[in-house]
């Protein structure tokens, strides 16, 4: 009798990754959803409250009391509000403006701003990086661009493109800010504690806005979207994706981006019936071209994880 053969650990390392960049890539056309039942606010502090225990029960994390010095709170209250609070809620209110498969395109762009910020911050620029920032540029123009031509800056399409991208520049400083702070602490705690700590900070504004009372109205499918938004994307994916990083390593780990613009236009059009135009389509691919390139240098491909 034979036994049978348990997976490797590289390939459950590979689901884990595949998984999360997919959650994260679906998670748009899911917030598009939900942000016509409830506001952004409400979906941000329900996305963090859930993702807070998840987080804690799946990673067991053993927070001390030297984890809550003013100094080291300081810090994370900087991360909260750059990759959680204001992102998630820029983005939850970005695509009540503009198309769910737009955001997946865009998002794309973010390893390209971290790079530029690291280029800023006194890394040098070769050729590829170069060619990476002419690409990304041209692709964000086409996708921004993609529905109300190159003449003007129309609304309101156009107006969620720019928020989304602001986003993406507040990710991309988050990043740098946790390889600068808190390079001693593993990632999934520092994500715990800039969740915890966005809780924290938006509770107080949910209630006096009257949250709880949104949920009321919240229908079956706005559940099932609420239930993906903070089960899966703000806690099993970041788990996953730390766990990949860890195992695979921030270089392998990072060329799986490629995944979320496809994951989000599936999704789109899955449970949106949006379907991608061909300028934007053909802006993401060029963007994804930037990625590539800056993947030919595997300094700047370092600070992508966790993106």
């Amino acid at each position: 009798m034979t036994t049978p053969k348990v997976p490797s650990r590289a390939a459950w390392l590979f689901f884990q990754v595949t998984f999360a960049a997919t959650v994260w890539g679906g998670a748009y056309p899911f917030t598009k959803q939900l942000v016509s039942e409830i506001s952004p606010l409400s979906i941000v502090t329900f996305r963090a409250l859930i993702g807070v225990l998840a987080l804690i029960f799946l990673t067991g994390s053993r927070l001390k009391a030297s984890d809550f010095k003013p100094a080291v709170l300081r810090k994370l209250l900087v991360l909260s509000i750059m990759g959680v609070s204001t992102q998630q809620y820029l983005q939850a209110y970005a695509l009540k403006y503009t198309p769910a498969s737009h955001a997946g395109w865009l998002i794309a762009a973010t390893p390209i701003m971290v790079a530029g910020l690291m280029a800023a911050l006194g890394e040098r620029i070769g050729p590829f990086k170069i060619a990476a920032f002419i690409a990304g540029f041209a692709g964000t123009l086409l996708v921004v661009f993609s529905k109300s031509g190159a003449g003007a800056f129309a609304l309101p399409s156009t107006h969620g493109d720019l928020i989304f991208l602001v986003t993406c520049a507040s990710w991309a400083v988050y990043v740098i800010l946790t390889k600068k702070w808190l390079t001693a602490w593993p990632q999934a705690k520092v994500t715990t504690l800039t969740m915890l700590m966005a809780l924290l900070t938006l509770l107080p504004l949910w209630l006096a806005a009257g949250g709880p009372a949104e949920f009321a109205r919240v229908s079956a499918r706005g559940w099932a979207c609420l239930a993906y938004l903070s089960l899966l994307s703000s806690a099993l994916a970041y788990l996953f994706w730390n766990n990949a990083v860890e195992g695979l390593g921030a270089v392998k780990t990072s060329y799986f981006i490629y995944l979320e613009p496809f994951s989000t236009l599936l999704s789109a059009y899955l449970l949106l019936g949006e379907r991608a135009a061909a300028a934007a389509f053909a802006g993401g691919l060029l963007i994804l071209a930037g990625v590539y390139l800056l993947g030919l240098n595997n300094r700047s491909l370092e600070a992508l994880t966790d993106a």
